[in-house]
């Protein structure tokens, strides 16, 4: 057996197993898949006899963090063949899929997951909640709001005026979520129009008010909406939708720092990192946080109590924990005093589908 990424004239390989992994997709979305997507993506597989037993896929996206710009994979298309499960081999391509990414210096990696319990054993966590919103005014009689589809077809200046208007919206309200861009919106835009979908322009007195995204074969779904109050409304709280893992420990914490009312400039903690698949992860570090970033050096036991004035507190945790923490999905409760001074992310989206 043998663990390998498949070269893009291979790739068309892993079509028959998506086929007997994901029925629910149907011909024109795979197509959709296999023609776009697979244009800059890395297929992991393991194979034996020149037969694919297990697949992961590595789609690769820009991530806006604040004001950073980091380029992390969603992780889909995770498949057994049915001959080939229960025998470890998703672990053995999840395993080597994280460690590329470490050695890559990725600092985090996300994926969509069909259950929690899957995904927990490899440190991943949730981030994310999606919200479900709906827009009370299209149902009225109001003559101020308009529609106008936007399609894949469009000039160049209509998709790149659409894609600007979704980067804004997004940054005035998150801290992560992948750029909007010329090609990120045409991919978006073939990927629903794939499976009967259309995204509309909401124009309020001639004026960008909004972006409705609908599709489905048989029944058509809301795919996204991007709008402000009064014209949307929230329906109810969002569901844990996405699951994230801190990969590259060192670069993701260049994004922590310290929140603005801290009484001092910086603050060293020593902290102690569990991480059973990652061991460049594992360890005891001296945590510096200042107010514009944050920085990792792994230390000993010994340099602990060398430098035990120095230190703000210490820190015990697990990746999965530290993850949730600080994407701000939830802060543990045994941390230290001086840790309510740590500025976690503040606000994720992701809602890519593939």
């Amino acid at each position: 057996m043998e663990v390998r990424y498949l070269s893009s004239s291979e790739k068309e390989r892993c079509r028959s197993l998506w086929e007997d992994a994901f029925p629910e997709d149907s011909p024109a979305f795979l197509e959709y898949y296999m023609k776009e997507k697979t244009k800059d993506n890395q297929i992991l597989v393991l194979e034996e006899d020149r037969k694919i037993l297990s697949m992961l896929h590595r789609n690769p996206y820009d991530i806006c963090v604040g004001d950073r710009m980091w380029r992390c994979d969603y992780i889909v298309g995770v498949a057994t063949a049915k001959e080939g499960r229960r025998r470890g081999y998703m672990r053995r391509l999840m395993e080597r899929a994280l460690s590329d990414m470490r050695a890559e210096g990725m600092p985090f990696c996300f994926l969509m997951p069909a259950a929690e319990a899957i995904y927990l054993p490899f440190g991943f966590t949730y981030i994310f909640d999606q919200p479900k919103w709906e827009l009370p005014e299209m149902r009225t009689q109001d003559n101020t709001l308009a529609v106008r589809r936007v399609s894949s077809l469009d000039a160049g200046a209509v998709v790149e005026r659409a894609a600007g208007w979704m980067n804004a919206w997004l940054r005035q309200r998150y801290e992560v979520f992948a750029k909007r861009d010329t090609e990120y919106l045409r991919r978006l835009l073939k990927e629903m129009e794939s499976e009967n979908g259309i995204l509309e322009e909401i124009r309020k007195n001639g004026k960008t008010a909004g972006f409705l995204g609908t599709w489905g074969l048989e029944k058509q779904e809301q795919r996204l909406l991007f709008s402000k109050p009064p014209l949307i409304r929230e329906k109810d709280g969002g569901e844990p939708a996405v699951m994230g893992r801190i990969v590259s420990l060192p670069d993701f914490m260049k994004a922590i720092r310290l929140k603005e009312e801290t009484p001092v400039k910086c603050m060293t903690f020593y902290i102690k990192v569990e991480d059973e698949l990652l061991e460049e992860n594992q360890g005891a570090f001296y945590w510096t946080v200042d107010r514009h970033s944050s920085a990792l050096e792994q230390v000993s036991a010994g340099e602990q109590a060398e430098r035990k004035g120095e230190i703000s507190g210490v820190i015990n945790i697990h990746i999965r924990r530290l993850t949730a923490w600080l994407f701000g999905y939830g802060m543990p409760e045994e941390l230290p005093a001086a840790a309510e001074f740590i500025r976690p992310i503040q606000g994720v989206f992701l809602d890519e589908v593939v």
